[in-house]
């Protein structure tokens, strides 16, 4: 599934491609697109739009920083390749 990812004046997110909510307020939202976490900090943030179906999300407030993070696998695991 494709994504796209569009931020205006660090004011406006606008995010196809979403899976999954998993966090929402004001200061973090964290979703799923292609099986990634992407956070979202910022400031005064609300979500304007959740659709699930067409799989967008839209959010307003000041942005200070869009990241995509994977889950690195545990200790465990990495001792036992």
């Amino acid at each position: 599934m494709d994504n796209t990812i569009t931020l205006t004046n660090q004011q406006n997110l606008f995010i196809t491609g979403l899976e999954k909510v998993i966090n929402i307020c004001p200061t973090e939202i964290i979703v799923e697109i292609n099986g990634k976490k992407l956070y979202i900090y910022g400031e005064n943030m609300e979500v304007q739009r959740v659709d699930l179906e067409n799989n967008v999300l839209i959010i307003d407030g000041f942005i200070n920083c869009v990241k995509f993070m994977e889950k690195k696998p545990g200790f465990i695991k990495r001792i036992f390749k």
